[in-house]
């Protein structure tokens, strides 16, 4: 073969040449576009043009320069990531501290999440609730009632509000709220509840002092006009039985006209005391002194029914009160506890003092009957009672209210149908 003339070597040298331009030329456009693709996508600001000239392009590190975009991106996730956990736990605190109860379900009324409050109000013990049915963990039930607040709010999208429904053992208003995703769908419910059992205690206390307000003033007048006739009654009554030339039937009859005239004067005394027109006498008392002469004055009552007797007087501060009002009070819860174990096999009553934060306690337990859930509210109301006619006329339990009330203290019952009952008062103590 002969040699290459120096013109074709000349030719061949130019067209490597030029393909060698060319694939350099798209090189760099591959790794302009690729670069500024991936910067794109990370969200920098892709290269300009002089950025990426023919001089500088080849000396340029891509990988180093996607590497350092990575890493902006990065810092920048870590930040963001900061700062939304931040806010996480800033709205957790608020979801968890809040004073109302709130939880969130889905549309099966699975709980997704609740609060501290929710928990602590209508979750027994620390039972686990994410993931369990709202209807068997906050109201105790196997499925949902028909007037659920929930389930209208799924299928209707709206808010409802119930005022009040009762869980628990106690009251509760109620706001149900849509949980909906980006494009208006139902996807859950937010519950948001609110314990309204001290404010309706509250109300029914101020409701309860007007009446009692009421009532008083009335008593006060009745008593005063009823209280002079009664008075002629029994006295003409008794001049009457000294009268020599009587039989015995009119004198049983006159027995009987005294008896009654009597049961008026206490009735008229009973209603005096409760219109409590004269303020307490206030003094420095010992309450388990007090106890002591209540029961003396009922021994021979005790004794007579065969009424077992537990006391148990503990060492307690002295408090300030009217001690005779403080007595009758005594007197009158051991009183309701004796006609409550009248029919009773084992009549046991017990009385006990005790210090609480609220100041000294007293309470009178008995083995009676007990008291019917759906008369407990009632049974301070004024002329309410439940026993026979002739027993009493419900102003018992009234006067000791208002005394307790007087001396800034408070009374409580606690009783079961079939379990007896549980009175306690409480007044508070004396600075040492």
């Amino acid at each position: 073969m002969g040699k290459m003339s120096s013109g074709t070597a000349s030719l061949i040298a130019e067209d490597e040449k030029r393909d060698i331009y060319k694939s350099n030329e798209r090189l760099k456009r591959y790794i302009r576009d690729k670069v500024n693709q991936l910067l794109t996508v990370m969200g920098t600001r892709p290269l300009n043009t002089e950025e990426l000239d023919d001089d500088t392009l080849l000396d340029l590190d891509p990988i180093g320069i996607i590497a350092l975009s990575f890493e902006q991106v990065l810092e920048h996730l870590k930040e963001t990531n900061k700062k939304l956990r931040i806010a996480k736990d800033q709205l957790q605190a608020v979801f968890d501290t809040a004073g109302v109860c709130i939880s969130i379900v889905d549309p099966e009324l699975r709980i997704v999440n609740c609060n501290e409050k929710q928990k602590e109000l209508l979750v027994s013990g620390n039972k686990e609730v994410i993931g369990h049915y709202c209807y068997e963990v906050y109201c105790g039930k196997d499925s949902p009632t028909l007037d659920c607040p929930a389930i209208e709010t799924i299928e209707t999208g709206r808010p409802v509000f119930i005022r009040e429904v009762k869980k628990k053992g106690r009251n509760f208003q109620i706001v149900t709220s849509p949980l909906k995703d980006i494009d208006g769908n139902v996807i859950g419910v937010i519950e948001v509840s609110i314990d309204v059992t001290e404010k309706k205690k509250a109300e029914e206390g101020m409701r309860q002092a007007e009446k009692l307000a009421a009532i008083g003033l009335l008593a006060a007048g009745i008593a005063h006009e009823i209280n002079n006739p009664l008075g002629n009654i029994l006295g003409y009554a008794k001049l009457l039985m000294r009268e020599s030339d009587i039989s015995v039937g009119q004198r049983e009859k006159l027995e009987v006209i005294v008896e009654q005239a009597k049961r008026g004067n206490e009735i008229v005394r009973g209603l005096l005391d409760f219109s409590r027109q004269s303020r307490p006498a206030f003094a420095s008392v010992s309450m388990n002194e007090v106890i002591l002469k209540a029961l003396k004055s009922l021994s021979n009552q005790i004794d007579r029914q065969g009424i077992k007797l537990v006391t148990n007087l503990t060492k307690i501060p002295m408090v300030e009160g009217d001690p005779k009002q403080i007595e009758q009070v005594v007197v009158n819860l051991l009183l309701n506890s004796i006609q409550a174990i009248e029919d009773m096999t084992d009549r046991t009553i017990s009385i006990e003092t005790g210090y609480t934060d609220s100041g000294v306690e007293v309470r009178v337990i008995d083995n009676g009957h007990g008291i019917p859930e759906e008369i407990l509210p009632r049974i301070f109301d004024p002329f309410f009672t439940t026993k026979p006619v002739g027993k009493g006329v419900g102003l018992g339990l009234s006067i000791c209210l208002g005394i307790i009330k007087d001396h800034d203290g408070s009374i409580h019952v606690e009783s079961e149908k079939g379990k007896g009952s549980k009175f306690s008062f409480h007044i508070p103590a004396m600075s040492a």
